[in-house]
């Protein structure tokens, strides 16, 4: 090989060896720059997701607003011939301004005796009770819908599904906790249509009108004459009844 052809030979391999290093740069370079392009992306993307409101489904910005009311309440009833009057009071979890649910507590405030009733006992001996009062109180499930409740005057609908039980007391004794006779469970469905006005942002005035059925009224005795018969009649409880509450709560939104 001539001095010529080795020369050539050198240029040829230098030139190949350069043009190698050039494109593994340029390979470096290109890699560089996705790199960078992609963390680009990705730091764009996070500060686009850190813009957007965080979404929850219970809250200010959900699909479903959650608010709770209490509300004391009395209930005018008949008993019997009577006119009665019972109080109680309850909460509830108000969903969307429109659906509740809760519980109540419900007792006879006014009074109804029984008098001359006369009890045979398994002895034979017959009890003398002068007069006794009656003592009925229920409680549990509080349903109800709100119709256009943005509206200063709207209309609802709600019932009082619950237990209970009635008794009867010595009219003498102010507390009743102990000494009941004639103990009966019983059921209560209270459904009513309602009216209510919107006083402020927080307190509402509840005028329903409604119907309680009272199930389960089946006590029985032996009276003196040794026939057995029952301790209450079902239509002294069952009765039409107008209610009256007074809601404290968010209702404000």
């Amino acid at each position: 090989m001539s001095f010529n052809e080795n020369n050539c030979l050198s240029i040829i391999s230098t030139y190949t060896f350069a043009k190698n290093i050039n494109l593994k740069n340029d390979c470096i370079t290109m890699k560089k720059n996705v790199l960078i392009l992609g963390l680009l992306f990705i730091g764009s993307f996070a500060i686009c997701q850190n813009d957007k409101q965080t979404e929850y489904l219970f809250g200010n910005n959900g699909s479903v607003m959650i608010n709770g009311f209490g509300a004391p309440f009395v209930e005018f009833s008949k008993h019997g011939d009577e006119f009665a009057v019972s109080s109680g009071g309850g909460g509830a979890v108000l969903i969307n301004q429109t659906f509740f649910f809760g519980a109540y507590g419900m007792g006879l405030a006014t009074e109804h005796t029984l008098s001359g009733l006369k009890i045979k006992q398994s002895n034979g001996l017959v009890t003398n009770y002068p007069t006794m009062r009656k003592i009925f109180g229920h409680g549990g499930f509080w349903l109800g819908y709100i119709h256009n409740r943005k509206e200063a005057i709207h209309w609802g609908l709600s019932t009082k599904i619950g237990w209970g039980s009635v008794g009867l007391c010595d009219a003498d004794l102010e507390n009743c906790d102990k000494g009941q006779i004639g103990i009966d469970n019983v059921f209560v469905f209270s459904p009513q249509v309602e009216m209510e006005m919107n006083m402020t942002r927080w307190f509402k005035i509840n005028i329903g009108a409604g119907y309680r059925f009272v199930s389960g009224i089946d006590k029985t005795y032996v009276n003196a004459d040794g026939i057995t018969q029952k301790y209450y009649d079902s239509s002294d409880f069952n009765s039409p009844q107008l209610t009256i509450g007074l809601l404290f709560g968010g209702f404000g939104r």
